[in-house]
């Protein structure tokens, strides 16, 4: 028998519902977990300060190398927050400073690669303070200074250039005082070392702008120079130099205060390469 047109409406309508309801459920669908196992990707050393278009290079700080997973999570900036640390240890006390640091993503799940920092009256990292927050005890503020975004929403970015981690880390990563992007210059490593070096701080990284990410591998592609004794292991708690400094940094964002004072171009709106 024929079918009628009112069967044919009704079957037409019946497929286009059930094509919305599909993409409803493929947009709406659970993201899965952050792999929660990485290892860190390792900086060989530099003997001396160099200039390459080929690199990006960004101010060392002497802080505590720590990941930071967040969510999966129905929306952006709901996700729970984890640190872990080079070790691949959950961080046991977490600042209230930085608890919420998911609203300061758009994304309903990310890892970010940074250092964990507070530093002193003359904008220097304070490691035995940093070690006193992680402890529990209250002081001066910590902040998170991300250089690398390593997963975003469900999706492995260890395989794309640096160039394109740290595009995607400046699009969703909203700055404030306790959480900044790392800002950093292309080509010019000699400049920023000799910045870096008034300023006191342990040294630069230069970082190869096509690199993948290598968890847990030692590479050329980054590079360390120290201005004077600091780890090749961008990671490794050090207390820089005390030789130099800048003087007081005085409000309520020292490190804010250091950043702008290095040839950075530095935005705190977030436009920061």
């Amino acid at each position: 028998m024929p079918a009628r047109a009112g069967d044919a409406a009704e079957s037409s309508d019946y497929h286009r519902r059930a094509m919305t309801d599909q993409l409803s459920l493929r947009l709406d669908a659970a993201l899965p977990n952050p792999p929660s196992n990485l290892r860190p990707m390792l900086a060989r050393s530099a003997a001396e300060p160099f200039d390459s278009p080929d690199h990006l290079f960004e101010p060392s700080w002497g802080g505590r190398r720590t990941f930071v997973i967040i969510g999966p999570a129905a929306r952006p900036g709901a996700g729970d927050v984890t640190f872990v640390d080079a070790s691949g240890d959950s961080l046991a006390t977490v600042p209230p400073e930085l608890e919420g640091l998911a609203v300061r993503l758009a994304a309903r799940s990310a890892i970010l690669d940074g250092e964990l920092v507070v530093v002193d009256a003359a904008g220097r990292a304070d490691a035995a303070e940093l070690e006193r927050r992680l402890s529990g005890e209250p002081g001066r503020p910590v902040a998170f200074l991300a250089f690398d975004l390593l997963h975003l929403d469900g999706r492995s970015l260890l395989g794309l250039p640096l160039e394109k981690r740290r595009d995607a880390m400046r699009r969703v990563l909203h700055p404030a005082d306790e959480v900044l992007v790392v800002p950093a210059i292309p080509g010019e490593g000699r400049a920023l070392f000799d910045a870096v070096a008034a300023q006191g701080l342990p040294g630069i990284l230069g970082r190869d702008r096509r690199s993948p990410y290598l968890p847990g591998v030692r590479s050329r592609l980054w590079r360390f120079i120290a201005v004077r004794t600091a780890s090749p292991e961008i990671g490794e708690t050090t207390t820089p130099s005390p030789d130099g400094g800048v003087g007081a940094t005085p409000g309520p964002a020292p490190v804010l205060a250091l950043i702008r004072r290095l040839p950075l171009g530095f935005d705190p709106t977030g436009d920061l390469d």
